[in-house]
């Protein structure tokens, strides 16, 4: 059996009334950032169903989130910006004689930098509702469940099918594709037979089946909304904002350009800038902060010490279903190599990188850190925005 959680408790289990008020946030911001400490407050309360040796998936959910504040909030602007701008500079120097000579000296100096920066703070409108739309998609599904089995799977560790089959319950049976919970109906019982287990390295390899089963459902569900946030039309904003630049200022009407020339003749522009931006935006939506790293996504995740690249009770993986969703997910269940995703809107590429995420910190005591400080949780629970770094 697992021993029970020691971690001091510095915020109240989280409770299905508490999810209810998260969900129903409407700022999209301070929505983030209660997801975020809630996952942390589950993953502390979880240890008293499975002990602190191993992280569930809250632990990794709390950080995900965190990470997800970042583009929530649009932090990232005035860094972006910069480097699209310098980026872009050798484009735009190169069409500086047809620049000047549809827009004039001053228009040619000043439109295209105001345009971009205005084009760009637009398409990260759009991430940032994208990056809220999934951050909520997933609290709403998958907080009430872990507080379902926080609630029933608390206390004498004994067989319980009462409980098992109340959490079952609430579930949906079918694939993810069609709506259903298959993976979380699978998860739930392998999490319910690693609080049973009385073996370390066994209890290790149910929770990690289960992590890793509640991570592929999670990012079957998010599939659209990164897509959508990679895919976000820089090319079509920039030429939208630029026609509309050219309607309100007296200087370019003056010009007498037509709406078909502008797009016509800035149309390769933006084309490239559209082109910098992909780059931009997935390595931007490619990283992961935890709380002595951040990961850059395309890149193999760090190992946790020089001599292994897996806790021990994880070096070797025997549990059948546990091989089985390893090589479904196109990984020997001893394979190092290769571990990076490389294209992050492609499902497996996402699920390759994250399983040995799981993996390599489940037993990580970092992932139980506060993701705030005591005066930032203070002031957004008082529905404010704290100031500093989040």
């Amino acid at each position: 059996m697992a021993s029970r959680g020691s971690l001091p408790r510095l915020w109240p289990s989280p409770t299905r009334a508490d999810v209810e008020a998260v969900v129903h946030l409407e700022d999209p911001v301070l929505r983030n950032l209660h997801v975020t400490q809630t996952y942390h407050q589950l993953q502390v309360a979880l240890t008293d169903v499975f002990g602190e040796d191993d992280v569930s998936w809250c632990g990794f959910a709390t950080w995900t989130s965190k990470t997800a504040g970042v583009l929530i909030r649009k932090d990232v602007l005035p860094e972006l910006l910069t480097e699209l701008m310098a980026r872009a500079d050798a484009l735009t120097r190169s069409l500086a004689e047809l620049q000047e000579r549809l827009l004039g000296a001053w228009g040619a100096s000043v439109v295209v930098p105001s345009v971009l920066a205005r084009a760009l703070d637009e398409v990260l409108d759009e991430v940032s509702h994208h990056m809220a739309r999934g951050n909520l998609l997933v609290f709403e599904e998958l907080a009430p469940l872990y507080v379902d089995l926080l609630e029933r799977f608390s206390g004498p560790s004994r067989p319980d099918v009462a409980a098992l089959d109340a959490v079952l319950a609430r579930l949906t049976p079918g694939p993810v594709s069609e709506g259903g919970q298959d993976l979380l109906i699978q998860a739930v019982r392998h999490y319910h037979e690693a609080r049973l287990a009385s073996d370390a390295r066994a209890r290790a390899e149910l929770v990690f089946l289960a992590n890793a089963l509640v991570g592929y459902h999670e990012q079957a569900r998010l599939q659209g909304p990164i897509v959508s946030a990679l895919n976000a039309p820089l090319k079509e904003v920039f030429l939208d904002s630029l026609v509309s630049f050219a309607h309100a200022d007296a200087n370019m009407r003056a010009r007498d350009m037509s709406e078909w020339g502008l797009r016509e003749a800035f149309n390769p522009l933006a084309t490239r800038l559209e082109r910098l931006w992909r780059e931009l935006a997935t390595r931007m939506l490619m990283r992961l902060e935890l709380p002595d790293v951040t990961l850059r996504l395309g890149e193999d995740s760090p190992t946790l010490a020089v001599e292994r690249d897996f806790p021990p009770a994880l070096e070797r993986l025997e549990h059948p279903e546990l091989v089985a969703l390893m090589a479904a997910l196109g990984r020997a269940p001893d394979d190092r190599a290769e571990r990076g995703a490389r294209d992050w809107g492609s499902l497996a590429d996402r699920m390759n990188l994250l399983v040995d995420l799981y993996r390599a910190r489940q037993q990580d005591r970092l992932l139980y850190d506060q993701p705030f400080t005591w005066l930032q949780v203070d002031a957004f629970q008082q529905g404010r925005v704290p100031h500093g770094r989040l």
